[in-house]
């Protein structure tokens, strides 16, 4: 079992790890974490259920795609990850009307 993350800068080190190696235990740890977190922040910004359950798989699949982007001097992981998560929604509701 991995050892769990404690911390804003393993976090980071698992984005690195996902741009570096496509590191699919890392990307796992994240997607455990993070999935459950951008769900209950879209459900609370709005979305329904199934609007939430998609957008969230879409947040950590941009992760996973643009992994190699990301700067851990220059954001956050969560900040970067729920920045994906925020835009996402944004799209999905404009993409409604």
């Amino acid at each position: 079992m991995a050892e769990p993350v404690s911390s804003e800068a393993d976090w980071s080190g698992l984005i690195v790890a996902i741009a570096l190696r496509q590191d699919r235990e890392a990307f796992a740890r994240l997607f455990h974490y993070f999935a459950p977190r951008v769900k209950g922040y879209l459900k609370r910004a709005g979305l329904n259920d199934g609007a939430s359950e998609e957008v969230a798989q879409e947040t950590l699949l941009a992760v996973w795609r643009k992994a190699a982007l990301f700067n851990p001097a220059g954001s956050s992981a969560s900040g970067w990850i729920f920045t994906f998560a925020r835009n996402l929604r944004v799209d999905l509701l404009r993409r409604e009307r």
